[in-house]
């Protein structure tokens, strides 16, 4: 069974809305570079509540704007690493959340 293609676009729609949350942003980033921004605004977020994984979140914005302009086999890695670094994603939002409450 072929695994799943990770994809810029795939990356942004499955994260946006965490992201933007975090980011303290009305709406979600519906392209690359407004995803990639708010990212940055995330991960210093998370650096002054002290939450761990803020360092994975800049890598995972850094790796997706170098994926954004490859167009060679580079690529799929550089997303397949974006990924990994946004699989913590959800529990440093859930963490932010109970910092908030």
């Amino acid at each position: 069974m072929p695994a799943t293609e990770i994809t810029v676009d795939g990356l942004v729609q499955q994260h946006a809305h965490a992201v933007a949350y975090l980011a303290h942003e009305p709406v979600p980033a519906t392209t690359v570079v407004g995803f990639i921004a708010q990212l940055g605004t995330v991960a210093d977020h998370l650096e002054v509540a002290g939450i761990v994984g803020h360092h994975d979140l800049k890598s995972a914005a850094r790796l997706i704007s170098e994926a954004a302009d490859e167009q060679s086999q580079r690529r799929e890695v550089l997303l397949q690493c974006a990924a990994l670094c946004l699989n913590g994603l959800g529990d440093m939002a859930d963490e932010y959340r109970d910092l908030a409450t």
